[in-house]
């Protein structure tokens, strides 16, 4: 939005404390270099102060006449030091310069070597050398000229400091908007996921966390546009299995009770027809309570003692009358080593029906073939068929809820794409597996695998 205060851009924020970590760290890194080099600057001109006055103290010691003390006081005369030589009673017996009043207060008896450099306050840093049973050599060194370059250099790391700092910015400003702009776009895909344009497309490089992300993104849109396309076939699937039936019942109804038939036999045939819709939308009500009990985690098994041979015999009883209305052969083989396991007999029965009906809607020529077998440590039932098969590139996705194998063949067979979904998580329940293999235009097999022992 456009009222939104920049200052809640991801970018501005990442900018700011980037921004303010470096010049933390700069405002130390300056510091520390200030330091370092007023201190080392400080300890060199003490250091050639004190230097300068023992090499001194040595010549004068060997040769303190007025002549050499004339002749070491015109070495520093032109010099950035200032000498001053006295005698054991602080007179003055040669000097670069005349003394002023901060020159004198360091006129002291001292031992040797002595270094006096609060170069901040006083006028001079200061050194003493003895000359043993001789005097004193004083060397002094203007604190303004170390002040000056110490200015120098604050102005230095000052001017270097704030063109690191726009340098540093614009660097960061730049980062962190190369950083949050792939956020910025996949901020603006979920927004249009929201608004229900689940198809986006968020370019990504490289294989990080914000690209993982970004993919994620998209592949979350596919989905919800594949949930979007099949709840929308669903519900039309729904509208339409619900509407043929009560179509016929609201029309066979309206026939019986105006009164207008011609016989008992017509009587009997429209509440045949209306018996049967009215079980159709049974089953279909069922597959819709049965899907939202298992979305709600609400799926219960009733587990009981029970021979799968008797649960299969008897689907294919309850559907032999649909086998032989399309003349396909029923081929029942049964194993008698099969024996009984803990099951939800009617949930069982749901899953085989499911599978028996739609081998029967599938095809048009040849046999529905139900066996049971034994397995390794699995009790196995087989639904095998001669029909329209699956098309490879859609076998992974018939466990899907919703899904229906092509819109034509499902405009013409019904069905709300529940039945398989259903089945599957039932026989997962019972900690088994079913399968398939199938082959277009040749038949499909369905295998489920039920363990021996079955746990409560």
């Amino acid at each position: 939005m456009k009222g939104i205060n920049i200052l809640n851009r991801i970018s501005i924020k990442l900018g700011l404390l980037f921004s303010g970590v470096f010049l933390i760290l700069l405002l130390i890194l300056g510091t520390i270099l200030y330091g370092v080099f007023t201190n080392l600057f400080v300890d060199f001109v003490s250091s050639d102060l004190i230097d300068q006055g023992s090499n001194h103290s040595k010549v004068l010691d060997n040769d303190f006449s007025k002549k050499m003390i004339g002749h070491v006081v015109s070495m520093d005369q032109n010099g950035s030091t200032q000498i001053v030589i006295t005698d054991e009673n602080q007179k003055i017996l040669g000097s670069t310069v005349p003394l002023d009043a901060e020159m004198k207060k360091h006129l002291l008896k001292s031992k040797k070597e002595i270094v006096i450099s609060d170069w901040k306050k006083d006028k001079y840093i200061s050194t003493i050398t003895t000359i043993p049973n001789k005097g004193y050599v004083y060397m002094f060194y203007r604190t303004n000229v170390l002040r000056e370059t110490v200015s120098v250099l604050k102005s230095l790391i000052l001017v270097t400091g704030i063109g690191t700092v726009f340098i540093g910015f614009g660097t960061i400003g730049f980062l962190s908007r190369k950083i949050t702009q792939p956020l910025v776009i996949m901020k603006e895909a979920t927004n249009q996921l929201a608004k229900g344009q689940y198809r986006q497309e968020i370019p990504s490089k490289g294989n990080d966390e914000i690209a993982q992300l970004a993919s994620s993104i998209q592949q979350l849109g596919e989905q919800l546009q594949y949930f979007e396309d099949t709840r929308n076939e669903f519900l039309s699937a729904v509208s339409h299995e619900l509407r043929t039936p009560l179509t016929y019942i609201k029309g066979y109804s309206d026939v019986l009770s105006k009164g207008i038939i011609k016989s008992k036999e017509e009587q009997t045939e429209y509440l045949a027809i209306i018996n049967r819709e009215t079980k159709r939308i049974s089953f279909l009500v069922n597959d819709l309570f049965e899907m939202s009990k298992l979305q709600a985690g609400k799926f219960q098994l009733q587990k009981e003692l029970a021979n799968v041979n008797l649960i299969a015999e008897k689907v294919a009883s309850s559907l032999r009358p649909a086998l032989v209305k399309k003349g396909l052969e029923l081929i029942l083989t049964f194993s008698e080593k099969v024996p009984p396991i803990l099951i939800d007999v009617q949930r069982m029965e749901q899953v085989v029906y499911n599978l028996v009906e739609n081998a029967i809607k599938y095809t048009d020529n040849g046999f529905i073939k139900i066996r049971s077998f034994l397995e390794n440590e699995f009790v196995v039932i087989e639904i095998c068929d001669t029909g329209m098969g699956i098309p490879k590139e859609e076998i992974s996705k018939i466990w899907d809820r919703f899904y229906r194998i092509e819109k034509s063949r499902a405009r013409k067979t019904g069905g709300t794409g529940l039945g398989l979904y259903i089945a599957k998580q039932i026989i997962e329940s019972h900690h088994g597996q079913i399968k398939i293999s199938s082959v277009e235009n040749q038949g499909s097999t369905f295998l489920i695998y039920l363990p021996r022992e079955l746990k409560e």
